[in-house]
């Protein structure tokens, strides 16, 4: 059946009037438009709804029953809308990123903050994963974007580069004899160094810059989380090897420095996302956010943390 909300709210506000020219002015259309409309919706239905004459219009038996079911399935198309504006407001509200640890905690937090100060009520999920899980959640539609510090060859996203930050060397008291404020790849290779573990980004770097010197990097230890390396560089175990963003959260212990390696490898930080598709107008501000605070570290650490460049060490994402 051919009958649209429209005609049915025509036909009640005509119910309640029983004026056409009056419930024309009403819909803002001629009144030859409404008498139209009126039969049209009669036809469809195969009812005369009401009596005309050159004086008056009178409801029939008919237009009286459907004026009673009109008015429920209104009601309930009106609440239908309102449940469907209800939960695409919910929905632009929702945001889902994931991210490297290390990356997260000096990037989100701060753009997070931007975003609850502009939105009501936003939902945010961040996943806080490995590079790779991190870009695996984009491509299966379970996060509007990723921040990566590879670039990813999947030809489906793309990669937008916002800074780049160098690695550094993390040592405590121990080995401070050994370990100047600058030093050079060549000088760390009898080092107890200790890394992130073979599956991370910043292993693949660090390989790659021994291998382009036809050395292998053979770090002491290797560890999945940054704070376990913490435990164990404190208690002078081991010289932890990271990006610098990587050694923030730990820049607040006391007895550890910080060492520039002045040709260590410098990793790119991006912004991943789905080349098909629109991002939704919260993801789009999220971006937006993230780039600020990238441009605020780029600013502060300008010994550590660099503008983006197309040219970069960047070691192949698998």
């Amino acid at each position: 059946m051919n009958v649209s909300p429209r005609q049915l709210r025509m036909f009640l506000a005509l119910t309640a009037s029983l004026n056409f020219s009056r419930t024309a002015e009403q819909f803002f259309v001629t009144q030859p438009s409404l008498s139209k409309a009126i039969r049209d919706l009669e036809e469809e239905l195969g009812l005369r709804l009401f009596e005309r004459s050159t004086r008056s219009v009178k409801l029939t038996e008919s237009g009286e029953r459907l004026a009673a079911l009109a008015r429920g399935v209104i009601g309930e198309f009106d609440a239908g809308l309102e449940r469907l504006r209800t939960s695409a407001e919910r929905a632009s509200k929702q945001l889902a990123i994931a991210s490297l640890p290390s990356l997260a905690n000096v990037l989100l937090p701060a753009a997070c903050s931007a975003l609850e100060a502009r939105y009501v009520d936003p939902q945010i999920t961040i996943h806080d994963c490995s590079n790779g899980a991190s870009i695996q959640r984009l491509i299966n539609g379970q996060v509007d974007f990723s921040i990566a510090s590879v670039a990813p060859s999947h030809p489906d996203v793309h990669y937008e580069e916002i800074l780049r930050d160098r690695f550094v060397l993390l040592s405590s008291a121990r080995w401070h004899a050994r370990v100047a404020e600058r030093m050079r790849l060549d000088d760390m290779v009898d080092l107890p160094l200790i890394s992130m573990t073979d599956s991370s980004t910043a292993m693949r770097y660090m390989s790659a810059a021994y291998l382009q010197r036809g050395v292998e990097f053979r770090p002491k230890m290797q560890f999945d989380q940054v704070g376990t390396i913490a435990g164990f560089v404190k208690q002078g175990l081991g010289i932890a090897v990271l990006p610098y963003l990587g050694t923030t959260p730990l820049l607040t212990l006391r007895g550890l420095r910080v060492s520039e390696i002045v040709d260590g490898p410098v990793r790119s930080v991006g912004i991943v996302t789905r080349r098909a598709g629109t991002s939704t107008a919260i993801a789009q501000q999220a971006m937006q956010e993230v780039r600020t605070v990238a441009g605020a570290l780029i600013e502060r650490q300008s010994e550590w943390v660099l503008p983006p460049s197309t040219r970069r060490l960047r070691p192949k994402s698998p």
